[in-house]
């Protein structure tokens, strides 16, 4: 079916951005307990913003105009919820039974990109400990016990996207918010590669429990309506929205959108713009801000480059009617429409030029403003704190220009200080409840002054990066750098939560002043909102050991052995990437991670080693090859290791010893993908696959192309490094192969997914080795999500018969079929509410328990059993099953207490995994033994029929059998 395909105006972004690469060390004590302490290693420039924003805008945009379709993520939304629910009943018939729970796996101990929050007024009085946070790609999350546990809200089926949320303010009212979402810059979720764009406005009138969508149409200044989804132009102001706020007074709702002011006066039943320039026909430089008095006088902030320079700067109001506002500062002329010194209007230069204002709650007539002032913290530009700060007196009409005092610290450190904001992405002032003169700023770090910043002497570096001498990018303990909002406990003001790229922070002594650390934060667990790129499961049997490279946040490993398993621990730093893990034991563990441009690391218990390969191609913003770093470990032969760098590929077959110069470059890939320009950049490997199984010589190496091709290399650990792979690419496949699936149990049967917009995103052959494989067309009603990731699954059914099941992870959620081969292939989305539409870029499947992994980019991974395993890779009968030498009987076959097995006396075998599964499935017990009798207490069981399998290590050997316990 071909897709509806409508154009977007992609507006570059140029924006200062800087990610630290820091690398943890870690002890682990005989308890699992992990102490961590940072060493940073590197960091990275403005050229990665960039990077990774088109890196995300290629894998994503429709091949036929260059363009991501406007409103896609609205639109595949819509086209979601039209699809069948795995397990619920569809036109009268009921679907799939095959359910399989999903159960998340954090991280609980850090979160993602968070960019608003609302503490309950009512906070701290009689039970009332409600919070709620917006995921900018994560959705509305609630917690009314202070922080301690969180459910999303966000509706079914919704839009994840948040930045800011509001509450009414007035007495009787409280129970009300509303929300909204879209971000300018700096996203990397599911229409990435563009701006972030919101859906409307949503509203509760239950405290924030339920959420539903308001109307979308606004009237313009000029009397004219505003329509949603107008596919040509950017046009709705609720496509991005900075800030909502409520009058205290009479409840109107203001909504600081795109180059709009819009107000409803009805709780959003209707909508009018009541402040705004010339029609916008792209969406840059739009930011605004705005505050309100217990009076209920309105102060907005205007972007210093806004196109329509008329309405750049800061204006009042006493109503926020049309035609009622003053501006009193950030004008062309001093004196008039503007303040000596103000450098928030780029009328000589350029940069977002964004302000942010906050009144100062206990002393209202004091109104501070900070904006971005066109400066660089750039050693080689000055070193200059990035923005200025005014403080108003708004009774005397006067005003104190407090830019002198801005952060900056001895030393200077690009990035770190002085004060940064990374292009006006991350900026906050905020202005202590109780005391006019305690004002926080933050950019990539928090600071405090207790005299107003009217010296530079009072002035405290409280958060982000960690104040050293001489300044390094080591992080402030349990803090994140990134900041977005700090917000007060209502009851008690020495207790506060910062938001940021790192999730929620927490404080119970926010004036603290013990150096050189003086206050001390701790992340806010359960917020499982982390943007995951690529996730890795352990290969051993029964072990949820999981890794995965985050968006922001480097790589995080969970260890299942740990006290609390999903408060995750940190392996590196910067964008993470292709993780994996070779092996987990004990105390003892192995693993490999990467993160933006090249990076590759290996991970020994502790002792890191930097191993991408030498003579690799080199980006041109530093390290080698595309943003998201991509390498594949052979899962079930991890000394296999294959790292991609554009259209090369490196291998060693000693993964746990290489060096950066021990890799042997696998030549004749290059000149088979790209053979006009070998060593060049302009194609790119984004997806392998290799057989499972212990290895042979039959094994292969798929690979799937940023151009559109997939690509056979017989035996690739052993063949000639001058060997070209075979094309075998689908006839009709275009766009960014995204992922590869191969069935455990027969790598002829193949499934190829494509990233990209208005093609074809879903291919499937079951002759993948043949000179011509036979490709269908596997969409199905699956037609016009974005597809990021694939995974085959071998099991058997409640009978005991093979089956087969096909998984698909998109920009809005997951989907399996079983019917691959029909005529019309059926896709039924996956978790229920659980997954819901998350955006679902990475699977990672063990077969030999049928373990499946998910990760989600903004909701963190999850995990589930898909049923009774059915793996035996390398062998066409299968494993020698129900042999007596190996295993002898299990005993009794209806029990009410124990049930026993005895062995065999099969030489070579020293470990067995015994699983139980339920009629339906779904694993129930999970065990490994030495090659021994036992018995196995089912007590605890459900009165029902259960399969029984046992299998050796290697899965070459397997029994399986039956028992009812009754």
């Amino acid at each position: 079916m071909t897709k509806r395909v409508v154009v977007l105006i992609i507006v570059a972004i140029s924006v200062c951005a800087v990610y630290f690469f820091v690398k943890k060390e870690r002890s682990i004590s005989s308890k699992n307990q992990i102490t961590i302490s940072e060493k940073p290693e590197e960091y990275e420039r403005e050229e990665f913003v960039k990077d990774r924003l088109q890196y995300a805008f290629d894998i994503q945009k429709d091949p036929a105009t260059g363009k991501i379709p406007r409103n896609i993520l609205q639109r595949e939304i819509a086209f979601a919820k039209t699809l069948p629910l795995k397990g619920s009943l569809s036109s009268g018939i009921l679907t799939a039974t095959n359910l399989n729970t999903y159960v998340p796996a954090g991280p609980e101990n850090i979160g993602g990109r968070t960019r608003a929050m609302g503490i309950d007024k009512r906070f701290g009085t009689g039970n009332n400990k409600v919070i709620l946070s917006g995921s900018v790609s994560g959705g509305i999350y609630r917690t009314a016990d202070g922080g301690v546990t969180w459910v999303k809200v966000t509706p079914l089926g919704d839009i994840h996207n948040v930045t800011s949320i509001a509450q009414d303010p007035r007495p009787g009212f409280q129970d009300t918010w509303y929300a909204g979402g879209g971000e300018a810059i700096g996203n990397s979720a599911s229409d990435i590669g563009a701006f972030y764009l919101g859906f409307g406005i949503l509203k509760s009138t239950d405290n924030g429990l339920t959420w539903t969508r308001l109307t979308q149409t606004v009237t313009d200044l000029n009397g004219s309506t505003i329509q949603p989804g107008t596919l040509e132009i950017f046009d709705n102001v609720f496509d991005i929205v900075h800030k909502i706020i409520v009058s205290p007074v009479n409840g109107d709702v203001f909504i600081a959108g795109h180059r709009r002011l819009v107000r409803s006066s009805d709780g959003g039943q209707s909508f009018k713009v009541v402040f705004g320039g010339n029609v916008a026909t792209t969406a840059d430089q739009g930011q605004m801000d705005i505050v309100s008095t217990d009076a209920g006088r309105l102060y907005l902030a205007v972007n210093g480059s806004n196109p329509d320079q008329s309405v750049r700067g800061v204006w009042t109001s006493a109503t926020g009617d049309i035609n009622s506002w003053t501006r009193i500062a950030g004008g062309q002329t001093p004196g008039v429409d503007s303040l000596n010194g103000w450098r928030g209007n780029s009328y000589n230069d350029a940069g977002s030029k964004r302000i942010l204002l906050a009144l100062a709650p206990s002393q209202q007539q004091s109104l501070f403003a900070f904006y971005q002032n066109g400066l660089s913290q750039e050693k080689d530009k000055g070193a200059h704190p990035e923005a200025d700060l005014f403080r108003m007196d708004l009774n005397a009409n006067t005003y104190t220009n407090l830019s002198g005092n801005m952060p900056d610290f001895p030393g200077q450190q690009d990035g770190v200080d002085p004060l940064t904001l990374q292009g006006g992405y991350n900026m906050m002032v905020v202005v202590k409840p109780d005391n006019p003169n305690v004002v926080f700023v933050g950019g990539t770090n928090l600071y405090r002054s207790t005299d107003g910043f009217s010296t530079n002497t009072k002035t405290e570096w409280i958060g982000g990066y960690q104040k050293q001498n001489p300044i390094t990018a080591s992080t402030y303990p349990g803090s994140h750098a990134d900041f977005h909002g700090l917000f007060f406990d209502p009851v008690n003001l020495n207790h506060a939560f910062t938001i940021n790229d790192g999730g929620i922070q927490q404080t119970s002594q926010i004036m603290a002043s013990d150096s050189p650390d003086p206050v001390a934060w701790s992340m806010v667990n359960r917020y499982q909102t982390l943007q995951y790129n690529y996730v890795a499961i352990d290969p051993a049997s029964g072990q949820n050991n999981f890794f995965g490279g985050a968006q922001d946040n480097g790589s995080y490993f969970r260890k299942a052995a740990d006290p609390i398993p999903n408060n995750q621990f940190k392996v590196g730093g910067g964008d993470g990437a292709s993780a994996s893990i070779a092996s987990v034991s004990n105390n003892e563990f192995t693993l490999y991670f990467s993160s933006q441009f090249g990076s590759l690391t290996r991970d020994i218990t502790n002792s890191f080693t930097s191993i991408q390969p030498a003579g690799a191609t080199p980006n041109p913003s530093g390290g080698f090859g595309d943003f998201v770093t991509y390498f594949k470990s052979d899962f079930d032969n991890p000394e296999n290791l294959y790292f991609a760098n554009y259209n090369r590929i490196y291998r060693t077959t000693n993964a746990s010893t290489v060096t950066s110069g021990g890799w042997t470059e696998l030549t004749g890939v290059a000149t088979a993908l790209n053979p006009s320009d070998p060593g060049g950049t302009g194609v790119s490997i984004r997806a392998m696959e290799v057989s499972r199984g212990p290895y042979n010589s039959d094994h292969v190496l798929f690979i799937g192309t940023s151009n559109g091709e997939v690509y056979r290399l017989g035996n690739p650990r052993d063949t000639a490094a001058s060997a070209q792979p075979v094309k075998i690419t689908p006839p009709g496949l275009q766009g960014n192969v995204a992922d590869i699936a191969a069935n455990p149990n027969n790598d002829d049967e193949l499934l190829v997914v494509v990233s990209n917009y208005g093609v074809i995103n879903i291919f499937y052959t079951n002759n993948a080795k043949s000179s011509i494989p036979n490709w269908k067309n596997a969409e199905g009603n699956l037609t016009l999500p974005s597809i990021r990731s694939c995974i085959i699954v071998v099991k058997k059914d409640a009978s005991g018969n093979p089956a087969t099941e096909y998984y698909v992870g998109t920009s809005v959620g997951l989907y399996s079929t079983t019917n691959i081969n029909a005529s019309t292939v059926n896709w039924e989305r996956e978790g229920n509410d659980v997954l819901g539409l998350a955006s679902t870029v990475s699977l990672a499947y063990r077969p030999q328990d049928n373990t499946l992994l998910v990760g989600t980019h903004g909701n963190g991974m999850f995990y589930t059993s898909t049923g009774t395993p059915d793996f035996h890779p390398n062998s066409p009968g299968g494993p020698i099953t129900g042999d007596s030498v190996f295993i002898q009987k299990i005993y009794p076959t209806i029990t009410k207490d124990n049930l026993f097995f005895s062995v065999g006396n099969l030489s070579g075998v020293n470990e067995i995994s015994v699983r139980i599964y339920a009629m339906n499935g779904q694993l129930v017990y999970s065990n490994s033994f030495g090659y021994q009798s036992s018995l196995i207490d089912v007590r605890r069981f459900a009165s029902g029929e259960y399969i029984f399998t046992i299998s050796s290590k290697d899965n070459k050997h397997r029994f399986t059998g039956r028992f009812f316990k009754f």
